[in-house]
């Protein structure tokens, strides 16, 4: 999947992931916004407990910089600002 090279605000993703309880899958799938950014690159969802999803994109940092756009520890209810 490619993204468009400038951000256009109101872009949205459907994010899947399996959430499984026991020996039982779970599929979940959420609608999330993508969050503003200021170049392309790779796609990033963060899935949260309570089913909290956000998508980032990132053309700089892999998921373990601490420079990436939610790095860790997070706090999945407050967006960054785009990266620079």
């Amino acid at each position: 999947m490619g993204v468009p090279r400038v951000y256009r605000p109101g872009m949205q993703v459907k994010v899947s992931w399996n959430a499984p309880e026991g020996r039982t899958d779970v599929i979940k799938t959420k609608v999330a916004e993508v969050e503003p950014y200021t170049e392309a690159g790779t796609i990033y969802a963060h899935i949260f407990p309570n089913d909290v999803v956000r998508v980032v994109i990132s053309a700089r940092y892999d998921s373990h910089s601490l420079n990436h756009p939610i790095p860790y520890p997070v706090n999945p209810n407050k967006p960054k600002e785009p990266q620079q």
